[in-house]
């Protein structure tokens, strides 16, 4: 027991090193960064598991981690697969294992939204403590991040990439998740075992749940929507009508001239008009 309460006091002085957001990490990347974009496409044996309604999944163990790859069917929106990953807030709720997370920082160029993240998991007294680049493009439907190498991290390394396509027409969306996790040296196997399922194995299985709570919502506001638009349309298909809307009114300068025009064209009327009777 002893033993076992110096390794978590060397733990806990570890990780309270590694939260100095003043230092930098220890290198900057070991691992290759995921690119934004479509994933590699899928065999026909690929296909046909997930197709199933099966998780497609791989996990290659490497010195000091593991990679891992996951392809999945999730019955909703690509919206909604989306809200549930970039809830970055909500993952201590939503992922097993996962303690806390603090957004110290958000940005947006060209498209992509980046968000600064602390991620903090905990087991048998173990604190695991690092920091993000989370970086979400809607254009490409792909997220990719990796550590923040600016601040000192527990792990040594990781990478990590989503992406979501819709199926049945946006009823549904497929999910790709791809990981690696380099991690140091000084963690026992049950932590790093823990590390490598929460990280890797259990990093997927809850967009699923999640995804299935925050539908009827969805569903509910997109019925809503549809109802404000029909509720301006009448008829079906070819004969369907809808009322536009009003058009925006003219500026000042253009409202002077309209009656300019308008008065003009009275008066040349009428002079037409008085000149075809002056005539008979």
């Amino acid at each position: 027991r002893e033993m076992r309460h110096r390794v978590v006091l060397f733990a806990l002085v570890v990780s309270a090193v590694a939260d100095d957001v003043s230092r930098p990490h220890d290198h900057q990347g070991k691992l290759d960064k995921f690119k934004l974009g479509p994933p590699a496409s899928l065999s026909a044996s690929e296909r046909a598991v997930v197709e199933s309604g099966k998780t497609l999944s791989k996990t290659v163990p490497v010195d000091g981690g593991a990679r891992a790859l996951a392809t999945f069917d999730v019955q909703a929106p690509p919206a909604v697969v989306w809200d549930c990953i970039n809830d970055l807030g909500a993952y201590p709720r939503m992922v097993p294992g996962v303690a806390d997370t603090k957004i110290y920082g958000t940005s947006s160029r060209g498209g992509v939204k980046q968000t600064y993240v602390t991620w903090t998991l905990k087991l048998m007294g173990y604190s695991v403590r690092y920091h993000l680049d989370f970086k979400y493009s809607p254009s490409l439907s792909s997220a990719a991040f990796s550590l923040d190498y600016r601040r000192l991290s527990d792990i040594d390394d990781t990478v990590g990439y989503w992406h979501v396509e819709p199926l049945n027409g946006g009823a549904a969306s497929r999910v790709t998740y791809s990981a690696a996790l380099l991690l140091k040296g000084w963690l026992p196997k049950p932590v790093v075992d823990f590390l490598l399922s929460t990280t890797l194995g259990r990093a997927t299985s809850w967009v699923g749940k999640e995804a299935k709570v925050r539908l009827p919502v969805y569903m509910a506001k997109h019925a809503r929507k549809a109802s404000a638009s029909q509720a301006e349309c009448h008829g079906w298909g070819p004969f369907r009508k809808c009322k536009l809307p009003p058009p925006p009114p003219p500026p000042p300068e253009s409202r002077i001239l309209y009656s300019f025009i308008t008065l003009l064209v009275v008066i040349v009327t009428m002079g037409l008009l008085l000149s075809t009777f002056t005539g008979r």
